[in-house]
């Protein structure tokens, strides 16, 4: 069982075996694996026509197999390699999907230990449009405040603006990053990798522009045939309305045709996890570690 970092080469053998992917799970994208691999250590296998992704470093966490062939056999070869190194097996990434199925295939035999800070957040998209409600009542106010005091347009990202978005991204830094915020400093190179590569990746990007000068940016892709993830999003919150109309403007023009929209987790940011609870998701897409009991 041979493990490699994704590489941009592999990204369409690996799209091969993630479409008609069932999960919700906005880590099982071949794109983010790609942009993380650097930073968590995520490797790939191909075992038995399927995949199979690993993360960390001395203590490894493998996936659920990916793609149409026989998870029981390949989960069986993990299980058996683990055993081999004297190591415990433990899958990350587990969503009650997966549980359900670990459950079918082995019995009842595994401790699941779902975070909350991991659950991705999942909203209809017809709401994210609309804003329609009285509990979303404040971000249409905030959009029409926006709307109001500024001229302003939505462009999709192309090579003609790329540039321009990476140099906002280099202004959101310094305006937002302290040198000691680690992991901030990677989200950076994971936005800045997301634009360049964003053809490669599969990647589709929007923006907003304000008086002539890019203020907001937002990327993502599919995640399944109903759901689209929104993987990056930046934006000047010095300027009222400036995320709304980005996060709004982006699902409009990129993915009203999906039913769901995954806006991923909020890390246990208590800011971050108050902005996505404004939003009121359709449900939280519990995200867990499962290993042996």
């Amino acid at each position: 069982m041979i493990f490699k970092k994704p590489e941009l080469e592999d990204l369409p053998i690996l799209r091969k075996y993630f479409e008609g992917l069932e999960f919700y799970n906005s880590g099982y994208t071949p794109g983010m694996m790609y942009l993380w691999a650097p930073f968590y250590n995520i490797e790939y296998a191909i075992v038995d026509d399927m995949v199979v992704c690993r993360t960390g470093k001395d203590k490894k966490r493998y996936s659920y197999p990916i793609g149409q062939g026989d998870a029981k056999a390949v989960l069986d070869q993990i299980i058996k390699e683990c055993e081999k190194d004297g190591t415990d097996f433990e899958m990350y990434g587990v969503t009650k999907d997966i549980e359900e199925k670990m459950v079918a295939l082995y019995g009842d035999v595994f401790e699941v230990a779902y975070d909350r800070d991991n659950a991705d957040y999942v909203y209809l998209s017809e709401k994210l449009i609309s804003l329609s409600g009285k509990k979303l009542h404040s971000k249409r106010n905030h959009i029409n405040r926006f709307i109001a005091n500024h001229e302003w347009s939505y462009e999709p990202i192309n090579d003609e603006n790329a540039l321009e978005c990476l140099v906002m991204l280099m202004q959101w830094k310094l305006n937002n990053c302290t040198p000691e915020e680690i992991e901030k400093h990677d989200e950076i190179c994971v936005a800045k990798n997301s634009i360049m590569y964003r053809k490669e990746l599969g990647f589709t990007g929007g923006l907003i522009r304000c008086e002539g000068e890019i203020i907001a940016f937002s990327l993502g892709e599919p995640l399944n045939k109903d759901t689209f993830v929104v993987h990056i999003e930046k934006a000047f919150s010095h300027i009222q309305g400036a995320y709304p109309i980005i996060n709004q403007q982006f699902v409009l023009h990129e993915a009203k045709d999906y039913k769901y929209i995954n806006r991923e987790e909020d890390c246990g940011e208590e800011g971050l996890r108050k902005a996505k609870m404004s939003y009121r998701p359709e449900k939280l897409e519990e995200i867990a570690v499962l290993k042996f009991a």
